[in-house]
């Protein structure tokens, strides 16, 4: 946790590994699920503050061959905002899919949409990424794992990676999927209503999680640590993740800072069957979908992962796990308990 761009608490406990046998360590790096979007956006961000971006531009003007199938019209902003409509695909896939980044984008830039750009909101669990860094990718000839090493993590020394090198493998902890204790409450109806669309493969919640199905332990191989999946398998430190955020001030314009903070999706969310609030690329504050207080922005992670910046108390917060929780798509229990216990203090 930062306060005003100065550490104030940097606390690990526990294990690495499912057996618990090999304790946590400083630098022991944990994937944060969809807490990298959050990254991606802030990448996105940048280039659009350094011009080789626009918001309001469409797709096609950096990627061509994306305007078929009614895309023409499709926008920057369309995709941060999760206003697309290209949450995933139709056809089913081979797991591998995910893991070719060439074949993915050409999938996608032949897809239609599952609604019109703009008139809707559903959360890209995993085209995010894809849609996002290839865009930038044709605009400046980086990708968001390149982008985030040279403009972010290494000249400000962050312990954070998309598309993990090898050597760094072994410092990784081990995920720990979650499981449901007996005697444990059942999970609440939107959960219960997230997981009966996800059974049906006609529904888009379907197709952004399921299209393709990855199987158990997937999180855990060396295929999916290596990959750059800008959406969903960011890996590295509380600590780095929290610091990202303290310099997003000086990382982002102003003004643009402001209005990525700003709602652009607010309501029912047609891929997660609950409310969801967004901004640019982040998740916004909402009472039935908390993150920090009202103002901050940050995203959370499939498990319980959670980071965020407000701007109001200068707080950035990230929260990282490997012992999974239920159906979480807003942050854990144990990251929201922790985030309170800092505001009190505050």
């Amino acid at each position: 946790m930062f306060l005003a761009g100065e550490p104030v608490i940097d606390v690990w406990a526990g294990h690495r590994d499912r057996r618990k046998t090999e304790p946590w360590a400083r630098d022991t790096l944990c994937c944060v699920f969809s807490s990298t979007k959050g990254v991606a956006a802030l990448c996105i961000l940048q280039a659009v503050a350094e011009g080789s971006l626009e918001l309001d531009a469409p797709i096609a003007a950096y990627w061509p061959e994306f305007a078929a199938a009614g895309k023409q019209a499709l926008t920057v902003r369309h995709i941060l905002s999760h206003q697309s409509g290209l949450v995933g695909l139709r056809e089913p896939v081979e797991a591998n899919l995910l893991y070719d980044w060439d074949a993915m984008c050409t999938r996608l830039a032949a897809e239609a949409p599952w609604w019109e750009p703009g008139t809707q909101h559903g959360y890209q669990a995993r085209t995010f990424g894809f849609l996002l860094g290839e865009v930038l990718r044709r605009a400046t000839g980086q990708r968001i794992g390149d982008w985030l090493r040279s403009r972010m993590a290494e000249p400000y020394d962050l312990d954070f990676w998309v598309g993990l090198p090898e050597p760094e493998l072994k410092r990784c902890a081990q995920m720990v999927p979650a499981r449901l204790k007996a005697g444990a409450p059942p999970p609440p109806e939107s959960v219960r209503q997230l997981f009966a669309a996800m059974q049906d493969k006609t529904t888009a919640t379907a197709a952004a999680f399921q299209n393709p199905s990855m199987g158990p332990g997937y999180m855990n191989s060396t295929e999916f640590r290596t990959a750059e999946l800008p959406a969903m398998n960011g890996h590295g430190t509380a600590r780095a993740l929290a610091r990202l955020y303290a310099l997003s001030p000086e990382i982002l314009p102003a003004e643009l800072l402001a209005q990525a903070a700003s709602t652009q999706s607010l309501g029912e969310d047609e891929v997660l069957k609950s409310l969801t609030h967004f901004g640019l690329g982040f998740m916004l504050h909402h009472p039935e979908a908390p993150l920090g207080r009202p103002g901050a922005f940050g995203h959370a992670g499939a498990g319980g992962s959670m980071a965020f910046y407000d701007p109001d108390t200068e707080l950035a917060f990230c929260f990282a796990m490997n012992q999974m929780e239920q159906g979480v798509v807003n942050g854990g229990q144990s990251a929201q308990l922790c985030a309170e216990a800092v505001y009190q203090c505050l």
